[in-house]
């Protein structure tokens, strides 16, 4: 049809096959939006594991009571048979009554058994010191002290009506008394 247009190109209309709503930008803009956001996620994620490892790599702080000798050189006393809840450290529901005792001077370092098995450590302890307790694990019964000062020490452990176990160490030494 010479003189006419093509069927395409209407005036006030657009041309077929073309789109004026501009929905190629659009999706240009929202994948450039998911690629920010994905980007700032992953430096979030990478400052927080930054973070997490200087505070996880911390040094832990050593057992302050560690004695210098190797778990298996220590002594390790029998399991109970049937274990009973006890108050530490004395007043516990045990069967066996037990009594601590260290005499001598000035102060000492005292290691126990309590009530529940649990062994306490007592730093620059007043002498004379003394400790009742009961327990159901007669096998966890042990005393050892050690003077700070020039002054021999003594220990007695007893259970019970059982004859006590008293011992006299040398000024300065440890001390050791253990029923058996």
């Amino acid at each position: 049809h010479p003189g006419y247009p093509p069927p395409y190109a209407h005036p006030g209309r657009p041309p077929v096959g073309r789109s004026t709503s501009g929905g190629g930008r659009v999706a240009g803009i929202v994948i450039a939006v998911v690629a920010v956001l994905a980007l700032g996620i992953c430096a979030c994620l990478g400052a927080a594991s930054v973070l997490l490892e200087r505070y996880a790599s911390e040094p832990v702080a050593e057992d302050p009571y560690h004695d210098g000798y190797d778990e298996q050189d220590s002594w390790t006393p029998a399991a109970p048979s049937q274990p009973t809840p006890a108050t530490t450290p004395s007043g516990g529901p045990g069967r066996y009554p037990v009594s601590y005792e260290v005499t001598g001077t000035g102060r000492g370092d005292i290691q126990y058994y309590d009530a529940n098995g649990d062994f306490i450590r007592l730093e620059s302890v007043r002498l004379p010191w003394r400790e009742k307790i009961r327990t159901d694990d007669p096998n966890r019964v042990i005393v050892i002290a050690t003077g700070d000062g020039d002054g021999a020490l003594s220990c007695t452990a007893r259970i019970g009506d059982r004859a006590p176990v008293t011992q006299v160490g040398e000024p300065g030494r440890e001390v050791t008394c253990q029923p058996s």
